[in-house]
C-alpha cells in the first residue's frame, strides 16, 4: 500500500535551540539553568510534528561550524541530523552565489532579475520522503578542523568589533549605515577577491600548499570562476573577462538581490542599536553567523527560531515592513508562539498521514 504524499514545513533552527534540544534529550540540561520547562516542551512537541511527517529542521554549514567548536561535537551532530530527515541546507555561500548567477544571467540578457524562493531549491535531498526506517552516520574528529574555525571566527569576530566600535564613536545613523551597505555591492566584491587572491599568493611564496588551495577555494574565487564560465558562454572575449565582471558587479540591480538587501538592514538596525545604547555589550561572536543565516535562508524557508537579539531586530521598522521574509520568525522571547505554531502542524496533518505515521513510528 503506497503511503501517502507529504508537504513538509522547512524550518531553521539556530545552534543555541539545537543545543537546548540535544541537552534535554541527553539529560545534560540543569534545570536550574532556566526554562526547563519550555525546552522539555519544545522537544516534545518538535519530535511529534517532525515524526508525524509535517516538518524537517534542516543543518547548514553554519551549524556545522559551530557544532565543530563544540566540546559535544559528534553527540550535537547526531541530534540535528536526527531531525533533518535526511535533508541539510546548500551551504551559505553556494546559495548567495545560485542568487549572483542569477542575476548575471538576467545582466547579460539584459532582464530584469526573476528570483524562485521555492525552498527546494536550496535543499540536499528529498524533503518530502517519509523518514527512514534506519539512520546511518559517521563520527568524526573534529579536532583537525576545530582550531581553524576558531581562528576564522575571532578574526572575523576582531574584524566585526572594530566596525562595532566605529560605529559607537561616529554615531551614524540608521539610513547613513543603511545606505553604505545598500550600496557596498560591488566594492565588498572586488575587495574579497583581491584579498582572497593576495593570500593565496602569499601562500604560494610560502611554499603552503595546503593554505594555498584552502585560499584558491574561497567562496568569492569559486563565484569568479563560475562568472567567468558565464560570461565566456555568452561571447565576452578572454581579454574581456575581468573588466565585465566588474562591470556586472556594480549594476544596480545587485543591490536588491536578497541576500544583500537583507543584511544591509540588519547591520542598519544593529548600529541603531548601539548608537542609542539599546544595546548594552557588543554582539557575540555568533552574530554574523545569526546575520548570515536570516539573510540567506530567511527567504526561503517557513520559519526560523533565532536569538532574541535578531528577532528583535526584525521586529522593528523599516525591517518589519520591508524585508517581507517568507519565514516566521521566533525566538525564546516569543517562545510559545512558537510552540503554537508546532501545535498546528500537529492538528493540520491529514488523516490519512497521521494514520501511518502512528503505525509506523509508534507516536
Amino acid at each position: 500500500m503506497p503511503l501517502p504524499g507529504l508537504s513538509k514545513k522547512v524550518v531553521y533552527l539556530d545552534q543555541f535551540a539545537i543545543s537546548e534540544i540535544y541537552k534535554v534529550k541527553s539529560g545534560r540540561r540543569r534545570p536550574q539553568s532556566g526554562a526547563q520547562a519550555f525546552w522539555e516542551e519544545v522537544t516534545a512537541q518538535i519530535d511529534r510534528a517532525y515524526l508525524l511527517q509535517q516538518v524537517i529542521f534542516p543543518g547548514s554549514n553554519i551549524h556545522r561550524d559551530e557544532t565543530i567548536v563544540s566540546p559535544w561535537a559528534n553527540e550535537l551532530t547526531l541530534a540535528h541530523e536526527m531531525l533533518s530527515g535526511d535533508v541539510s541546507f546548500e551551504n551559505f555561500e553556494a546559495v548567495e552565489r545560485e542568487q549572483v548567477l542569477d542575476h548575471a544571467e538576467a545582466y547579460l540578457k539584459r532582464t530584469k532579475p526573476a528570483l524562485s524562493f521555492d525552498v527546494d531549491q536550496i535543499l540536499k535531498g528529498e524533503r518530502n520522503n517519509w523518514l527512514p526506517d534506519i539512520h546511518i552516520t559517521a563520527s568524526m574528529d573534529y579536532d583537525a578542523f576545530a582550531d581553524g574555525i576558531r581562528r576564522q571566527r575571532d578574526e572575523t569576530d576582531a574584524s566585526c568589533s572594530a566596525l562595532w566600535q566605529r560605529w559607537i564613536a561616529q554615531k551614524p545613523t540608521f539610513d547613513q549605515v543603511f545606505t553604505h551597505e545598500f550600496n557596498d555591492f560591488s566594492n565588498a566584491k572586488i575587495g574579497a577577491l583581491r584579498f582572497a587572491a593576495k593570500r593565496a599568493q602569499e601562500a604560494l611564496q610560502a611554499s603552503d600548499a595546503n593554505d594555498f588551495l584552502d585560499r584558491m577555494t574561497h567562496p568569492v574565487m569559486k563565484e569568479f570562476e563560475q562568472l567567468k564560465q558565464l560570461f565566456k558562454g555568452h561571447g565576452i572575449a578572454d581579454a574581456e573577462l575581468v573588466p565585465a565582471i566588474y562591470a556586472f558587479w556594480d549594476w544596480s540591480e545587485n543591490k536588491n538581490m536578497p541576500v544583500h538587501r537583507i543584511s544591509a538592514y540588519l547591520f542598519a538596525a544593529l548600529s541603531r542599536r548601539l548608537v542609542s545604547g539599546g544595546q548594552r555589550k557588543l554582539p557575540s561572536k555568533g552574530m554574523m553567523n545569526d546575520i548570515r543565516a536570516i539573510s540567506t535562508y530567511g527567504p526561503y524557508v517557513d520559519a526560523m527560531f533565532i536569538d532574541n537579539g535578531c528577532a528583535s531586530l526584525l521586529s522593528e521598522e523599516p525591517l518589519r515592513s520591508e524585508l517581507n521574509l517568507k519565514a516566521k520568525i521566533y525566538s525564546s522571547t516569543s517562545g510559545q508562539a512558537f510552540l503554537q505554531y508546532l501545535r498546528r502542524l500537529d492538528d493540520e496533518t491529514p488523516s490519512d498521514v497521521r494514520r501511518r505515521a502512528q503505525e509506523i513510528y509508534g507516536i
